[in-house]
This record gives C-alpha cells, sequence and structure tokens, in this order.
C-alpha cells in the first residue's frame, strides 16, 4: 500500500518494498517483540530539495511511527510538515529537505496487535544531514592561510567541506589555492563567521568552490580579487583539448575550463576592492558562476571589474546574479562591471564548440537584483559576445549605473525593472527591447531609504544598511533584493 499526503502536507509517501505477500509484514511472524531497524538510507534529489528514507522491512509490523525534524538550531527543533509521530504503512519516506541542512530522524517500530507483536519501547534516532561532509574544521581564532598551509588537503576525488566555527572571527593573510579540489568552504548557517582579509589574502582554484555563510571583511585587502584562477600546477586534463571540444570538427586548444560551479551564496563583503573573480592572466573559461543571496559592498574607485576576465580570461558560460545587492560607495568612472579579454573569442562555440547546443549556447540571469553605482561612469560590460546568448533581466534595479543597454543577447527576456541614472545617464538604456518587445526598465529614482554609500557593519542586521525602496511602483512590482522588501 503507498500513501501520498498532498494539500498542504509534505510529499509524503509510504511504500512497501522489497517483499509482496497478501498479509503485508505478516509472513508468519507472531507474538514477537520488534524492534526498529538500526540503519537507514538517506538519499537526497539531484535537486536538493527532496530525500528518500529507507530502512530494512520488519516483518510482523503494522508500519513505522516516523518523526522528522529539522535541527539546525539544536535547542530549537523544528518539525517538517506533519512528520510528528506520523504512521508510515511501509519501509520508505520522501520528505521535503533543504540544503545545508542538519535533521533528526525518530523511528519505532509498530506491531500487528492482532498477531500479537509489540511495538519496540522507543524510537530509534538517527542525524542526517544535506551538507557536504566536512574533512576539516579550522580552528576559531586562526589564520586561514598559515592553518592550511601547515595542514594542507588531501582529498582530491569528491566534493569535500572545510567548516569554520560559528561565530567565529578569522585572518586570511595570503593566497589559499584549493587547487583541483571541489570545495565548499562554508560558516555557520545561523551564526555567520567573519573573515578578515588582509594582504595577498585570497581563495584560487581550478575545480568547483562554493563559499556559503561567510562575512568579509575585505578592508585591508590588496589582492585584486576574491577568487583567482588557479596559475600553478594546472593540469592538462581541464584544457579544451583534452576535453573534447571542437569547432566545426576540429579542435579547440590552449583553453583551461573550470567546469564545476564557482558558487557564493549567503555571504556580506565589506569594502571589496576588486573583483569578485579573476582570470589571473590564464587563458581560461568557466562553465558555471553563481551569486545569490548576499550583500557586496565594493570600496573601488578604479580598481578591477566585478567579473575581471579582461587580461586573458575567456567567457563565463552560465552567469547567475539572484537576489543579492551589490554597491560601490565611491564614484568609478573608468571601471567596467564585468569585461572579458576579447568579444570574438567570448563566443561560446569558440571556447566551448559546437557539438551541441548546449556547447555553443551562453546565459546570463539577474533575478531581483539591486544594482546601485557598479559602476556610474563606465560601461557596465565589456567585450561580451551576444551570440547564442539567453539572457533574462527580473525585477531588478539599477541605480546609477552607465550603459546597461551594453547588456547584450541573441534571445532577450526583460520583467518589471528599474533603472535611474545621473552620473553619466544615457536615455537609451531603458528603452532597449527584449525579443517580445517589452522595454529594459521603466524609470524610476528608488529613492532608497539609507544611505548608498555607507559601509557596511558586519555586526548589524543587514549590515546596518537599508537599500529598501521608497518609490511606489518599485515596492508594488517588488523590484530588487528582496530582503529590503517590505513583508520578505
Amino acid at each position: 500500500m503507498c500513501l501520498l499526503l498532498l494539500a498542504g502536507a509534505p510529499l509524503l509517501v509510504g511504500c512497501a518494498i522489497g517483499y509482496d505477500s497478501p498479509d503485508g509484514f505478516d509472513v508468519g511472524v507472531r507474538n514477537a517483540q520488534l524492534e526498529t531497524p538500526d540503519s537507514v538510507s538517506f538519499v537526497v534529489s539531484t535537486d536538493g530539495t527532496k530525500a528518500t528514507i529507507s530502512w530494512p522491512l520488519v516483518l510482523g509490523a503494522k508500519g513505522y511511527e516516523v518523526s522528522f525534524m529539522n535541527v539546525d538550531d539544536p535547542e530549537a527543533p523544528s518539525v517538517v510538515g506533519d512528520l510528528d509521530k506520523y504512521l508510515v504503512d511501509g519501509s520508505s519516506v520522501t520528505v521535503p529537505v533543504a540544503e545545508d541542512s542538519k535533521y533528526r530522524l525518530e523511528i519505532r517500530v509498530i506491531g500487528k496487535q492482532e498477531l500479537g507483536n509489540k511495538d519496540a519501547a522507543e524510537p530509534t534516532v538517527f542525524n542526517l544531514s544535506t551538507l557536504v561532509p566536512s574533512v576539516a574544521t579550522i580552528p576559531n581564532g586562526s589564520d586561514i592561510y598559515e592553518y592550511l598551509q601547515a595542514n594542507p588537503i588531501d582529498s582530491v576525488g569528491e566534493e569535500v567541506a572545510i567548516d569554520l566555527e560559528p561565530g567565529g572571527t578569522y585572518t586570511l593573510s595570503g593566497p589559499v589555492d584549493f587547487g583541483g579540489q571541489k570545495l565548499t568552504f562554508r560558516g555557520d548557517k545561523l551564526k555567520r563567521t567573519t573573515v578578515n582579509v588582509t594582504g595577498t589574502g585570497a581563495l584560487y582554484t581550478y575545480s568547483g568552490l562554493k563559499v556559503k555563510y561567510i562575512n568579509f571583511d575585505m578592508t585591508e585587502a590588496t589582492a585584486a580579487s576574491f577568487i583567482f584562477m588557479s596559475a600553478n600546477n594546472l593540469p592538462s586534463s581541464i584544457l579544451s583539448e583534452n576535453l573534447g571540444y571542437t569547432r566545426g570538427g576540429s579542435p579547440i586548444s590552449g583553453i583551461y575550463v573550470v567546469q564545476d560551479p564557482i558558487y557564493i551564496a549567503h555571504c556580506w563583503f565589506k569594502n571589496m576592492p576588486g573583483a569578485i573573480l579573476h582570470d589571473n592572466a590564464i587563458v581560461c573559461a568557466y562553465w558555471n558562476f553563481t551569486l545569490t543571496d548576499c550583500i557586496c559592498q565594493l570600496n573601488n574607485a578604479k580598481g578591477e571589474p566585478f567579473i575581471s576576465l579582461q587580461k586573458k580570461g575567456r567567457m563565463v558560460k552560465n552567469l547567475e546574479l539572484k537576489n543579492s545587492t551589490i554597491y560601490d560607495i565611491v564614484d568609478n568612472s573608468s571601471t567596467y562591471f564585468i569585461r572579458y579579454s576579447n568579444s570574438s573569442n567570448a563566443r561560446p562555440e569558440k571556447t566551448f564548440g559546437d557539438r551541441s547546443s548546449e556547447y555553443k549556447s551562453q546565459s546570463w540571469t539577474f533575478t531581483n537584483m539591486t544594482f546601485s553605482k557598479t559602476f556610474s561612469g563606465q560601461k557596465f560590460i565589456n567585450n561580451v559576445a551576444a551570440n547564442d546568448m539567453t539572457l533574462t533581466v527580473d525585477h531588478s534595479i539599477f541605480y546609477d549605473i552607465c550603459q546597461t543597454r551594453r547588456l547584450v543577447g541573441s534571445n532577450r527576456t526583460y520583467k518589471f525593472n528599474f533603472w535611474y541614472a545621473f552620473t553619466k545617464p544615457d536615455s537609451n538604456d531603458p528603452k532597449q527591447k527584449d525579443s517580445s518587445g517589452a522595454p529594459f526598465a521603466s524609470e524610476y529614482d528608488p529613492q532608497f531609504k539609507g544611505s548608498i554609500t555607507q559601509p557596511l557593519d558586519l555586526s548589524l542586521p543587514n549590515g546596518g544598511v537599508d537599500f529598501t525602496p521608497q518609490e511606489y511602483e518599485i515596492i508594488s512590482n517588488s523590484g530588487g533584493d528582496p530582503r529590503w522588501l517590505p513583508g520578505k
């Protein structure tokens, strides 16, 4: 028998598996004290939104009493949906989950009373998690550079995590090169960690890197970027010709390709002096770069572009900026927000090849973004190719930004965006049309509630800044970073 619980409850499926008999769990077991299984399987779906929990079948059981709780805050566990002593009549259940979360499963076998079988006296408890497995926790107060110099990570292969202690304070005083290790570098979901970046402190990688739940104070940083492409010991296996990239049947040669995602989420950056991503003068390209739920406060008067592939970098194939605020506290008349080295070479078929539409296409997606003065006197982007570009700009605010019309794409979608410029306004910016004729943006001054030149204070909620728009049209259409919208 299968149970499917819908209409406001979590997706809940309980099915007997591994045995099929007219009597369900019977099979001749009578007058027995039943014991709950001592192991479970926890398999998270590829999209990370649900997990299937299964356990060995107990013969003679009526079912299983299941409780499933989020324990990110162990002092205040929260029941997920209706899964509080919920009776499941099979040996598996599918539950909703979230990324980077901790859970407690309590399961107790219930005996068939008509057969004289007794319930387990107490539930068996399992600690479950959607976190990437950790290989190290750096002690609070450490210099991350010095610690990893003395304790290098030697687990190249599957993705692993390095943890920072909840609410801890750290220093990053030099370059940390993760090389080919797919890595999650994370603080705590509920008690953010602070990292003071000084001198040449920065992160380097030629593989996937996820940075989560950390606040970075970059006031004393001198490096040109937060993340750089590695320059040392680059393997030939990530060269385009060895990845099988071809154009018109001929190999594409000499490009180092980062295939796994660069992903930054739930982080704040104070006084970022330059780029967030930099090619490091390496001929390189990235499949995916994502920034979500972040506040990036720049102090960039004439430094690097926010995404700086202008030396030898080719392109980012899939770029997503979402639910974030990026603002500069000083005027900058010379820096591009995104810049590649060469517009012709930025065509995806010249980097990733033309074997299929997946390889020869590219996408940029800006969703619920608040941009302020990034940057006010130079073109928003430069040396980017429109070829096979799907560009989506959705419910975003562009405040005092120069030449947003440089955003290009062969397939463009614009939805409820807002534009206002005064330093170097270009009246053609908001008039650009998408592929269906919709304009790029409506022209409204957002009249942000707080100062647009205030540096972040990492000790205060939302960094002590306030980009809440006061303009009714923007508020009523939910424009910009959701953290500033009433009721969010």
